[in-house]
């Protein structure tokens, strides 16, 4: 089998093309690290998870978790139709 220059280089174009790609998602990744640890510490500032039950393991066995109790209204309907 017979190798032209051409298929010579398009192998060499791809890959370079490789291995440029891995150096540049290997650059990229220390620097979309910092963003994300940033957002989270700034979410875990506004966010409380003793009231989100999102965090909790619950068995599909178990209760759904308890709402929150709304207050009493003392209003009646009127009948004055």
């Amino acid at each position: 089998m017979q190798l032209e220059l051409s298929q010579i280089i398009r192998f060499v174009v791809m890959t370079v093309i490789v291995l440029g790609l891995i150096y540049l998602f290997a650059e990229l990744t220390p620097w979309i690290a910092k963003h994300v640890d940033k957002w989270i510490a700034d979410y875990r500032k506004t966010h409380d998870p003793k009231q989100d039950d999102t965090y909790g393991i619950r068995s599909i066995y178990d209760l759904p978790p308890a709402k929150p109790e709304q207050p009493e209204q003392d209003e009646k309907p009127d009948d004055k139709a």
